[in-house]
């Protein structure tokens, strides 16, 4: 009975002991962060973090030194430190760095193994990754200090991706000596995605000689296509600022600067064949500024042909013109003054400006890249907040191939309003940055007329600043209660825009067609006033003098239609001028009448 009674226990034991070994030996497991679902584009890169169960129970039999191994499903996707192997002294967790080059759904995991012949594995539940194209650039800058034509990807003043290199710009047969760039354009021809890059060197004692160079999008094909004394053969001058930029047409405008003089030229581009540059105006009219401040900046035109002009002169000082090119007669007009979010003047050297689709504008400078928001560009102070896109060292030049022509342009409408009195629609408008701009037409239509017509004209003020207008229309003879407005905005090229649509309901009088007769009144006589009226109603009738003050009232029923009503005690009146009012509640007719001996 004892080795029965010792047998049982010690086969209790073991079971108890074997349970408890059971227990305390959990399965290994691995975890990766982030284990949730990620979306990025292609090109992106996203970092991953695996950790094991560090409890030594968890990994049985090893030697302590684990390997850990990224990998994708299906492959393509590179990571940093993969594999990689670290011991436990040295911690339980690893990072990586994953890049996805190409589009596709992934599945990203970890294995970690244990060495020895006994060591255990385990890979951690899968992440999936979804990678979206890249979008191309719609930005292009000459960065690395004017070395490399880069891309950017921005969405209305938010950094999306870049500056991604392109090609180096190189100088082939150039006179100038170029080693880097100063200025860059990007044309849409023949098409937006394939338009042509065209750059001018930056050189110093260039006597004034400006050279363009031209490569295809991808930075093929470099030649130089064509160049210019734009200063002339007499003038030695060298030219402290050149740039370009290109025009909705494929023209290329190139606006160039000796501190005392700016000129204007351009030339019709064709891929990368040799153009002729000729000059547009040797001597551009400034308006609100000076030759001297264009020491640094850009241009860039907008769907309308206006040239959009950045100055800058290292000091503090940085402003934007707009002026549409008119021959040898060209002038630029002083549109903002540039200045940071905080309200101080916009400084540094400021190198170039672009417009994005939506009609905003972006800067480059030496340490980043800016956004000028459209919505907000038009306020009274003169001024406009430059807000900071990316932080950048290096950028130089920047090109688009978007040509908006819902930007911030000439002319701003501020207000339309219109108001009838006593037969008369009085119109007012105000406006602002009537900047190469022309005139204004009102143009009025009614719900029996088969379209608009033009009932007035105004020409522009030509002011930067407010402007305000009036016109008033006779519409007391149409038939028509309901009148519509509208205000026709002409530039001095002829394009035009329209307000929005505003409407004017005439007045409906109570009483009509007013006569007296006799008039004149003889003294001491009486006469009766003949009116039409639309219903029945209590009107007071009132005798007014030529000085505004009341002589005589009397009070009357009247009846719809056509009504005669005798006015009592003219006797009692001077000779002289007189009023007759009748007076309906708040609606008043009335007529002159004399009496006379």
């Amino acid at each position: 009975m004892k080795t029965f009674t010792h047998v049982k226990g010690l086969i209790t034991f073991l079971f108890t002991s074997l349970f408890a070994l059971a227990v305390n030996a959990q399965t290994p497991t691995v975890t990766l962060t982030p284990g949730t679902a990620q979306t990025i584009t292609a090109g992106s890169t996203i970092s991953f973090t695996a950790q094991r169960n560090s409890n030594n129970s968890n990994w049985p039999g090893g030697n302590s030194s684990f390997t850990y191994t990224f990998s994708s499903s299906p492959a393509g996707v590179t990571f940093t430190n993969n594999p990689a192997v670290i011991s436990s002294s040295n911690g339980n967790s690893l990072t990586t760095t994953a890049t996805f080059s190409t589009a596709g759904t992934y599945q990203i995991t970890c294995t970690v193994a244990e060495g020895g012949s006994n060591g255990l594995s385990a890979t951690s539940t899968a992440t999936t990754v979804t990678v979206n194209a890249a979008l191309p650039a719609n930005l292009w800058a000459t960065s690395s200090n004017g070395t490399q034509v880069s891309g950017f990807r921005v969405t209305n003043g938010t950094y999306v991706s870049g500056p991604t290199n392109i090609f180096a710009p190189t100088f082939p047969n150039g006179a100038t000596g170029g080693t880097s760039t100063a200025a860059l354009g990007r044309s849409p021809l023949p098409t937006p995605n394939a338009g042509h890059f065209y750059w001018l060197p930056n050189t110093s004692g260039n006597g004034g000689v400006v050279e363009v160079f031209a490569a295809t999008a991808t930075g093929a094909d470099t030649k130089l296509i064509g160049s210019l004394d734009v200063n002339g053969a007499g003038n030695t001058n060298s030219l402290g600022f050149v740039r370009l930029g290109m025009g909705p047409d494929g023209t290329g405008w190139i606006l160039a600067g000796d501190g005392t003089t700016l000129f204007l030229a351009k030339f019709i581009s064709d891929g990368v064949n040799p153009v002729t540059i000729t000059m547009v105006d040797a001597n551009v009219t400034i308006n609100g500024g000076a030759a001297s401040t264009f020491q640094n900046g850009d241009l860039c035109i907008s769907g309308t042909g206006n040239i959009y002009a950045l100055a800058n002169d290292g000091n503090g000082v940085t402003q934007i013109f707009i002026g549409l090119p008119n021959g040898s007669n060209t002038t630029i007009n002083k549109r903002w003054d540039l200045v940071t979010p905080g309200g101080s003047p916009f400084s540094g050297r400021v190198n170039g400006v672009a417009f994005d689709l939506l009609g905003s504008l972006y800067l480059s400078t030496d340490n980043g890249l800016y956004f000028i928001d459209q919505n907000t560009a038009n306020g009274t102070t003169g001024t406009v907040e430059c807000a900071l896109v990316v932080s950048v060292s290096g950028l130089q030049d920047l090109a688009s191939n978007v040509f908006p022509t819902q930007s911030t342009l000439p002319v701003t409408l501020l207000n339309f309003t219109a108001a009838y009195r006593n037969g008369n629609t009085m119109i007012s408008w105000e406006t602002e940055n009537e900047i190469n701009f022309s005139h204004y037409e009102v143009e009025r239509k009614t719900a029996s007329a088969s379209g608009y017509s033009t009932v007035a004209s105004k020409n522009a003020l030509g002011n930067a600043g407010r402007s305000s207008y009036q016109s008033a229309d006779d519409i007391s003879r149409l038939s028509d209660d309901v009148v519509y407005y509208r205000l026709k905005m002409v530039d001095l090229d002829g394009k035009f825009s329209c307000s929005p649509v505003i409407m004017v309901r005439k007045e409906k009088k109570t009483i009509s067609g007013i006569s007296l007769s006799p008039n004149p009144v003889v003294s001491g006589a009486s006469t009766t006033v003949r009116f039409e009226a639309v219903q029945n109603s209590l009107v007071n009738i009132r005798i007014v003098d030529m000085a505004g003050r009341q002589v005589l009232q009397q009070q009357n029923s009247v009846s719809q239609g056509t009504n005669s009503i005798r006015v009592n005690n003219l006797n009692n009146l001077q000779s002289g001028i007189y009023i007759i009012q009748l007076v309906n509640g708040n609606e008043q007719s009335a007529m002159k009448f004399s009496i006379v001996k």
